[in-house]
């Protein structure tokens, strides 16, 4: 994973600006909202969790929604200071509605036996991963941490997003997107026992990111 985007998180400084990143503009808003609705249907399509893991978990944003599908919660990041300010967000709740946990780990060697967890949630992660191996590991180990159910994102390299992002990188040199295929993800749900029941992109035309639900048989 490139090795300023980890600085970044792990920094207070880049845990503030990610803290606000979704209240500074009418933009993020606007996506925060619709990846809101988004996240809500998805759960709102699987079974009830006894163990859920939220990695990475940010500063909770996602923790009410996952709250109505799972009675116990692990908060998890590579960044101390997004699990400090997650902490700091927790405690105004009552002790019953906080996490169960907190832990800082890495997606490529998670810390947990197999089939730990009901559920796993990890979304905004896939696409700041630049190598391709890197990012096929990484979902083989929140697969492999899961005993029923996985929902994660990735950059889409068919989305419209990417189609326009490759034009635009013949006339102006850029960096390409972290992208995997749908074959991809059915190579690797069929490698670890899971079946795609549902893939779903934030936006078909604004948004790269596709929203994936994978779940054993």
């Amino acid at each position: 994973m490139d090795k300023d985007i980890l600085d970044g998180c792990n920094s207070p400084q880049g845990a503030e600006d990610y803290t606000g990143k979704f209240e500074r503009h009418w933009i993020e808003r606007i996506n925060n909202a619709r990846e809101q609705r988004l996240v809500r249907t998805l759960l709102g399509e699987l079974p009830q969790s006894t163990l859920t893991l939220d990695l990475p978990c940010g500063y909770g944003r996602m923790y009410p929604l996952l709250e109505n599908i799972s009675t116990r919660i692990v908060e998890g990041d590579w960044s101390f200071f997004m699990l400090k300010e997650t902490q700091r967000r927790m405690a105004r709740r009552e002790e019953s509605e906080r996490p169960l946990g907190y832990v800082r780990a890495t997606a490529f060697t998670l810390p947990f036996a197999d089939r730990t967890f009901d559920l796993v949630f990890s979304i905004r992660l896939c696409h700041h991963i630049d190598d391709y191996d890197e990012r096929m590991q990484y979902l083989r180990e929140i697969l492999r941490i899961s005993a029923r159910s996985v929902v994660f994102t990735y950059f889409d390299t068919e989305s419209i997003k990417n189609k326009i992002h490759r034009f635009k990188r013949r006339f102006k040199p850029r960096n390409p997107k972290c992208t995997l295929t749908r074959q991809d993800i059915q190579n690797i749900a069929d490698e670890s026992g899971f079946t795609v029941t549902r893939s779903t992109p934030l936006s078909r035309l604004f948004s790269g990111h596709q929203y994936t639900v994978l779940q054993r048989p």
